[in-house]
């Protein structure tokens, strides 16, 4: 069964937007390697606020495989250095289709 996943980097210090850009672009690269991935798309707000990412996967456990994967090591240390900075916020939420 499909298992859809939403995350949200929120922008609270603009002088940092080029970079978490950059940085999206490289782990959407690592995402794309990922085993079990069916669809992918992220979205820039027009107010500068946040990226949007909607990942679905083939079921749960691919994505909780994802979030354990070692390819994402380096450009974790990126995001957390930023949101301990505060200069990003991060949510994740999961979803199951209904019906």
């Amino acid at each position: 069964m499909a298992y859809y996943v939403i995350t949200r980097t929120h922008l609270k210090d603009l002088s940092v937007k080029k970079k978490v850009l950059e940085m999206s672009k490289v782990s959407a690269e690592i995402f794309k390697k990922q085993p079990g991935l069916v669809e992918m798309k992220s979205l820039y707000a027009e107010n500068d606020t946040h990226i949007a990412t909607y990942l679905v996967w083939e079921d749960q456990q691919s994505h909780l495989n994802c979030m354990q994967s070692k390819d994402f090591t380096e450009v974790t240390v990126q995001w957390t250095e930023f949101m301990q900075q505060d200069k990003i916020t991060f949510e994740l939420e999961t979803y199951t289709l209904m019906g």
